[in-house]
């Protein structure tokens, strides 16, 4: 099951996404977000493309993306959305 939230953190917004899949080791952290890079089994579906992409769209809007996980508890991936608290405010989303 996955869990959605966010909070406000100064001039920015931080979103992020849980899961209570099997999780992801620490030496492969930072690699998940590179394009073709699968932890799982070819057998499996997906291309590897998904948190790549991700990662350019976040980096483009001047965010930050990153995840925390624990092998055999889950993961949570975090993004934050720099600007976004602002435009809220003031009414311009």
């Amino acid at each position: 099951m996955a869990h959605v939230g966010g909070a406000c953190d100064g001039g920015s917004v931080v979103l992020w996404v849980r899961d209570n899949g099997v999780g992801i080791p620490r030496d492969y952290q930072k690699t998940v977000f590179g394009m073709f890079k699968r932890l799982h089994s070819r057998n499996q579906s997906g291309a590897g493309l998904g948190l790549a992409i991700c990662q350019k769209i976040v980096e483009r809007y001047g965010g930050r993306i990153w995840v925390e996980s624990e092998e055999g508890v889950g993961s949570t991936f975090f993004f934050t959305a720099p600007g976004v608290e602002a435009a809220v405010a003031s009414g311009r989303s």
